[in-house]
């Protein structure tokens, strides 16, 4: 679907303006042009650059922490359950890649107990997938703390304080997207405990001719962000955060 976007949208502008051209005053195509030009917007990648810019913007992008911390907590996100033709749990995507990370920081920045929060219904399959991810990494399977109750930021900060609160640490690396971040840290903030943030997937723009081509992944990037700051607003009114 990559190349097809853009064909799709320039097809879209060149009829709105054949409908231009052919409409008379008081019966101006102003609907269509908005949606049209909405789309245009909302898949363009500087766009999406720039609406992540206030979510991105105070973080560093040194994939290294800045601070000292006693463990390393990544909000592992979804797990697929076993199904009959795939009989065993499976990672999402972002549960994969978030655990990886903190698996690198790991092994670059220092062993430390890990604790990965997330799973909600399907809490059993989630600590059966993350405390597999990690020990194939080289985790010890004592430094591998699990939390597989949550199912929102919110709860991956309310029970994940619990486990660590048990071991003695109230000081924490937090692992997870960095448009994610700010919402992140201020909820485990809001348990009592010391965040050090290591955000990482940033949305950057290469600057070059490439990124005026709207994209499949603005699109996505730009429904990511939208998410955040929606869910901001709601934690602050639900004092949250």
């Amino acid at each position: 679907m990559e190349p097809a976007l853009p064909l799709l949208l320039l097809l879209a502008i060149f009829s709105l303006f054949r409908m231009w051209r052919r409409s008379r005053s008081g019966e101006r195509p102003w609907l269509m042009t908005i949606a049209i030009l909405g789309l245009v917007l909302v898949s363009a990648k500087p766009a999406a650059w720039l609406f992540s810019r206030p979510l991105e913007i105070g973080y560093d992008q040194n994939p290294i922490p800045s601070g000292k911390a006693d463990a390393i907590v990544v909000l592992a996100g979804a797990v697929s359950p076993a199904l009959p033709n795939r009989p065993y749990p499976l990672a999402g995507s972002d549960t994969y890649i978030r655990i990886q990370h903190a698996v690198w920081l790991f092994k670059q920045w220092g062993a430390r107990p890990i604790l990965a929060c997330g799973g909600g219904i399907e809490s059993e399959a989630s600590s059966q997938v993350f405390r597999r991810l990690f020990e194939i990494e080289g985790v010890p399977p004592d430094l591998i703390w699990i939390e597989p109750r949550s199912r929102s930021t919110h709860e991956n900060a309310l029970y994940g304080q619990e486990i660590l609160r048990q071991h003695g640490i109230s000081r924490i690396a937090l692992v997870t997207d960095a448009r994610s971040m700010v919402r992140a840290e201020a909820s485990f903030r809001k348990q009592g405990l010391t965040v050090v943030p290591a955000p990482f997937r940033f949305y950057n723009l290469d600057f070059e001719f490439g990124d005026l081509i709207p994209s499949p992944q603005a699109i996505e990037a730009n429904g990511d962000t939208a998410h955040e700051l929606v869910g901001l607003f709601w934690y602050r009114l639900h004092r949250w955060i």
